[in-house]
């Protein structure tokens, strides 16, 4: 009668460990992500800077690249043709930036995704996969065929995310960085 009891006791204990289990699963799948907004100048600028500061090296692949440039030019590059050009996202958290990502359409049917970043105390929570797979509808919306990124080689989070999203390398490791591309038109 005892185990009789015993067994009982552990199958409900089981029965609500698996449905707690399966309920906090099911959340994290379905939980409300942070929304996306357009950057604001005066609202993200300083957020978006402190996250270059503490991610420099995995930001940036040369020590004359400006930030402040970008965020005030929304250009890639110092290069004339794409000043105005840069595609710039925030995804915030209880009002605070918990991530961005800045892109831009390269040449006619070929995006460049050129930062995607989250916030060390927001990581893990898919901020950055959201963030990609809203670049990529962005892109696929304004034609592009083909989506590019850069990344170190030594960045393996972001290998395992887009990777798992479906980018695939098209070029062999060169100097410190691997090269992914993904076909937009697999959305």
């Amino acid at each position: 009668m005892k185990q009789q009891k015993s067994w009982k006791k552990l199958t409900i204990f089981a029965g609500i460990t698996a449905t707690v289990l399966s309920a906090g699963i099911l959340y994290y799948a379905f939980a409300p992500r942070g929304p996306i907004y357009d950057f604001d100048p005066a609202r993200d600028t300083q957020e978006i800077l402190a996250i270059f500061e503490h991610n420099w090296h995995w930001l940036i692949s040369s020590d004359d690249y400006s930030p402040e440039f970008m965020l005030k030019h929304r250009a890639p590059s110092k290069d004339p043709l794409y000043v105005g050009s840069l595609h710039i996202k925030v995804l915030r958290e209880q009002n605070k930036l918990a991530g961005f990502t800045a892109y831009y359409m390269k040449k006619k049917g070929l995006g460049q995704l050129l930062f995607l970043a989250v916030g060390q105390e927001f990581r893990g929570k898919g901020y950055g996969e959201q963030l990609v797979q809203y670049v990529l509808k962005d892109f696929a919306d304004m034609g592009a065929s083909c989506v590019r990124l850069v990344t170190r080689t030594t960045n393996f989070p972001a290998h395992r995310l887009y990777n798992r999203i479906g980018f695939h390398e098209i070029k062999p490791h060169e100097d410190g960085f691997v090269y992914f591309e993904y076909d937009v038109s697999s959305l």
